[in-house]
């Protein structure tokens, strides 16, 4: 879990931040966003948690924070909490998780 928690503190501060979207925006943010902002912070996610596992991809962030953000429960959500769900729904299909560090 210590690994986890370092990985999702690096990636929110990479240099290079996307200047429309953060991590603290919500999920209804991402939906309005343009979709160049929405791979600028996808690119920052994949490129901090893709030594965890190479399928983390800009691509497999934008996929799966868009699915995550078209439930309807989810628009007040922040970006943040459905990275944390792409990464651990990701670890779980992988069989990769705490018993692996």
């Amino acid at each position: 879990m210590r690994r986890f928690s370092a990985l999702f503190l690096a990636a929110a501060l990479l240099p290079g931040a996307a200047h429309a979207l953060s991590m603290s925006d919500t999920l209804e943010a991402w939906r309005q966003s343009p979709a160049m902002d929405r791979l600028q912070l996808a690119t920052r996610f994949g490129k901090s948690f893709v030594s965890v596992n190479e399928s983390f991809t800009a691509g497999y962030f934008v996929r799966c924070i868009d699915d995550v953000a078209g439930y309807s429960n989810a628009q007040k959500a922040k970006i943040e909490d459905a990275v944390r769900e792409c990464v651990a729904s990701q670890l779980r299909m992988t069989g990769k998780g705490a018993a692996d560090e």
